[in-house]
């Protein structure tokens, strides 16, 4: 399954179409296509909203494509009898009556089985290991990117006073010079939300201080330094 396999679903109580993606790749890469979209549907919803929504979908089709070996139990007159099946998670909690919080993903169903493999009860088991360690690692992305919105939310924020080419220019030397480190479309979408100032068209911003004239790239570093002297000296 190198390329993945993309599907239209549903969302339970849901009438728009989802897409379906199988593997964590080709997610990350569109994640934030994603968002925006989920975004321009509802002037209320946010990341979190989005992240949440996704957390759900997912975690349904992991435990859709998690098959594994069960022994169960069949009735008959005289005695039990036990058989072993192969089953996923909401097939083993309708067995067991231990109703999941989900419903079951079709497409991903549709994937995982195969009427030929008649010893593992229709499912075809080297899909269900590929599509559960895709789902694993989607989920995992999605809750790094939940905790760390809901943590910003646990503290206080510190108020930025200056202009967004200001901020982005500190932000921009703090990662050229290794004080931060990742990736700078990230640094200045997490310190954003730390230092409480709304950045739009970050990369816009950027591509006008490469453009600034010789002499002038660094205008509110030289005022920071200016600053920084004239407290030590005056």
């Amino acid at each position: 399954m190198p390329n993945g396999y993309v599907l239209s679903s549903k969302y339970k109580n849901r009438q728009m179409a989802k897409e379906l993606i199988t593997t964590f790749k080709k997610y990350e890469e569109t994640y934030y296509s994603l968002l925006e979209n989920h975004i321009a549907t509802y002037e209320d919803y946010d990341e979190l909203h989005f992240i949440k929504s996704e957390l759900y979908f997912y975690q349904n089709c992991y435990s859709t494509a998690n098959v594994t070996e069960q022994k169960l139990s069949v009735y008959n007159e005289e005695f039990y009898e036990y058989r072993y099946s192969y089953i996923n998670e909401f097939e083993y909690g309708q067995e067991f009556n231990t109703e999941l919080n989900g419903t079951e993903n079709t497409d991903v169903k549709a994937l995982i089985k195969k009427n030929h493999k008649s010893l593992t009860n229709g499912y075809d088991l080297e899909i269900c290991d590929q599509l559960t360690t895709s789902f694993a690692k989607i989920t995992e992305y999605l809750n790094i990117k939940k905790n760390k919105l809901t943590n910003n939310n646990e503290f206080p924020k510190v108020k930025f006073h200056g202009l967004q080419t200001e901020f982005i220019e500190l932000i921009k030397a703090l990662t050229e010079n290794g004080n931060l480190k990742g990736i700078q479309k990230d640094n200045i979408e997490l310190c954003s939300k730390f230092f409480d100032i709304e950045i739009k068209n970050p990369d816009q911003t950027l591509t006008k201080l490469k453009s600034r004239n010789n002499g002038s790239e660094t205008l509110f570093l030289d005022k920071l330094k200016i600053s920084l002297r004239n407290h030590f000296t005056l």
